[in-house]
């Protein structure tokens, strides 16, 4: 049968349900359901870490490990008899958003190797031990109001700076500044932990209770305003700072695709000579190309349009509806740049 989206309640009187449950915002109470054969994919090796922010505190504590958990739901929260775990190295590079990404790889992965014996109920599974359980709650972080603690070893900082970094809702923030990334010198600190011991246009250096660390100045936001707003002189000024030109906000609009929604005709120039890729989309398969028939169609002219043809865009590219640059011609009856296509 084809899949459709239902409410949790609409599965409660379902009595031959599988529930196979994933960062799920709810707590699943068990005694709702017809069914017994709930299952939860929980991204921690369990018993530790139980609850929220698991890709988080992992990292505030300098865990080096990490992993997900295929268990039963039970009445607890994660408390449920462990069925399978797959675990995975966490790198020192890594940020929350790196162990977040890693774990829904990982979760996918459990899902494919047990799914079977979850449907034909012949998985077998054993209870949580009590020793090595943690669980954190929704107090544990708050993110509305987060601040690096620099009364901390350089390495408990750097995890600090790592824990608060993901994109897409936050980055950690000081003095006036998104910070991008952190880095523990070799020189030993000299000033009390939090000071400023030298600030760059890039970059931080800050005394901690035993090292200083680099705090990498974070430019996106003035890109993307930059391209925005066609302000060339602004944009040019910060391109040497940007480690990724085709980086994509929380919207999943880059700088490029910015420029080119809002007719900036001569900063689509010049992102394209940086090296912008003229064939970028968006989250949902949207394609700078199909941005700049918009564009068009509000102003008439096909400068952009041109241009983005002119380095390699692909006219041929599908969206996630399935529809290409032509279909929506068609659609609009606008067939004027039709031509250029060919």
């Amino acid at each position: 049968s084809r899949a459709r989206e239902v409410s949790l309640s609409d599965l409660y009187s379902i009595s031959d349900l599988v529930f196979i449950s994933l960062e799920y915002s709810e707590i699943i109470k068990p005694d709702y359901f017809a069914s017994s054969d709930l299952f939860n994919i929980h991204f921690s090796l369990l018993p530790s870490y139980k609850g929220m922010y698991t890709s988080a505190i992992p990292i505030l504590n300098g865990e080096n490990k990490s992993g997900v958990t295929l268990h039963k739901i039970d009445e607890g929260i994660d408390t449920g008899d462990i069925i399978d775990q797959m675990d995975f190295s966490i790198e020192l590079l890594d940020t929350s958003r790196d162990l977040y990404l890693r774990c829904l790889e990982y979760g996918k992965r459990i899902f494919i190797k047990n799914i079977d014996s979850l449907i034909s109920g012949a998985y077998k599974c054993k209870p949580q031990p009590p020793y090595g359980s943690t669980y954190y709650g929704k107090k544990s972080i708050d993110y509305s109001n987060l601040s690096i603690d620099f009364r901390k070893t350089a390495f408990q900082v750097y995890n600090q700076f790592r824990a608060f970094n993901f994109r897409e809702y936050q980055l950690p923030f000081f003095n006036g500044w998104d910070i991008q990334s952190a880095s523990i010198l070799d020189q030993k600190s000299k000033l009390k932990p939090g000071k400023i011991v030298e600030e760059s246009d890039t970059f931080f250096i800050i005394s901690t209770v035993d090292y200083d660390i680099a705090l990498q100045k974070d430019f996106y936001k003035d890109l993307w305003e930059s391209s925005r707003a066609d302000d060339t002189a602004k944009l040019c000024s910060i391109l040497g700072k940007i480690p990724d030109i085709d980086l994509r906000n929380k919207q999943g609009w880059n700088a490029l695709i910015l420029a080119t929604y809002n007719g900036a005709s001569a900063t689509v120039a010049e992102l394209l000579q940086y090296g912008a890729n003229p064939s970028t989309t968006n989250y949902k398969g949207t394609t700078v190309l199909m941005y700049a028939f918009s564009c068009y169609e509000r102003t008439g002219s096909k400068l952009i349009f041109e241009n983005l043809l002119n380095a390699g865009a692909d006219v041929k590219m599908k969206d996630d509806t399935g529809k290409m640059l032509t279909d929506y011609m068609a659609e609009r009856k606008n067939l004027a740049l039709l031509s250029l296509l060919e």
